[in-house]
């Protein structure tokens, strides 16, 4: 039999992730969530609202009176939430895995090295998903510490996963720009082979190069921010969730200024291939600058 001391710890671990996780549902790194994705978020929401709710209910019951069928009641709505939470985990997983999947700015190396996290995080919470289906109520409460800890690591580790993906988007149109550079200098060699005045193209091809090599340097800075955020077993969470809430915010800051230097950047491409094209030259290709 339980004991009651162990039962009142039970329900406040598990009252303690009700709290944690209640914007878990959320949709994954800001993504625009379509008709299809918005009503499945809704319903996994009604799933876990519906087993928060009856948890909640068979705790009051069995406050009110302690009896085996409402101890049974109260073990199967403890069991049923905590399977809900992880499941739910898991769904969040697997959507940021399928958004990494869909990124062009990013190589196959990094997303199969951002992947195989993931999926040891998914396997990880279905090892627990067996443990809670068939461990007993007084092993409930360590069960649900164990998913609590896990959460939050798991919120930092997404932090990192984050900025490693917006890194990959910036460094890609950062190449471009790099590529499409040395495009615009050829074509300024071609000019000047033909006697035509090129210093103004070259002043603004310096401009750009500039512009391009400052939100190279802001990447960089940024990169290295969200690699300080670890997210790992045994660290202490309170200290390094604030941490790691430092870090992501500067490197989101860093990475916000290297998209507004290649915007200028792009603004002084076009003026340069405008121009290029006046004086003669129409197969030079520029460069977008769309961040994904």
């Amino acid at each position: 039999m339980v004991k009651k001391s162990n039962l009142v710890k039970i329900l406040g671990v598990t009252l303690l992730l009700s709290g944690t996780f209640a914007t878990l549902l959320q949709p994954s790194l800001g993504q625009t969530v379509n008709d299809g994705a918005n009503e499945q978020y809704q319903q996994e929401l009604n799933q876990y609202r519906n087993a928060r709710e009856n948890f909640i209910n068979s705790r009051e019951r069995y406050r009110s009176l302690r009896n085996n069928k409402n101890k049974e009641e109260l073990e199967k709505a403890t069991r049923n939430y905590l399977e809900k939470v992880i499941t739910s985990l898991i769904r969040r997983l697997e959507r940021i895995k399928s958004w990494v999947s869909n990124r062009k700015s990013l190589t196959d190396e990094q997303k199969a090295n951002i992947i195989e996290k993931i999926n040891k995080d998914i396997n990880w919470l279905n090892q627990q998903l067996d443990k809670i289906s068939s461990a007993p109520l007084d092993e409930l409460r360590e069960e649900a510490r164990i998913v609590l800890r896990y959460w939050k690591v798991h919120r930092i580790r997404v932090k990192r996963v984050i900025g490693e993906i917006w890194v990959a988007r910036v460094e890609f149109e950062i190449k471009k720009a790099e590529e499409t550079a040395e495009k615009v200098s050829k074509n300024i060699e071609d000019l000047k082979s033909q006697g035509k005045d090129t210093s103004q193209l070259e002043a603004w091809l310096n401009e750009f190069n500039q512009k391009i090599a400052i939100a190279k340097k802001k990447c960089e800075e940024a990169k290295a921010k969200f690699e300080e955020i670890k997210g790992e077993p045994g660290f202490d969470p309170v200290m390094e969730v604030v941490e790691a809430e430092r870090l992501f915010r500067e490197g989101h800051n860093l990475i916000v200024e290297s998209v507004q230097y290649l915007k200028e950047a792009h603004k002084q491409l076009v003026q340069i291939l405008k121009e290029i094209k006046n004086m003669g030259i129409k197969n030079i290709q520029g460069s977008s600058s769309n961040i994904e």
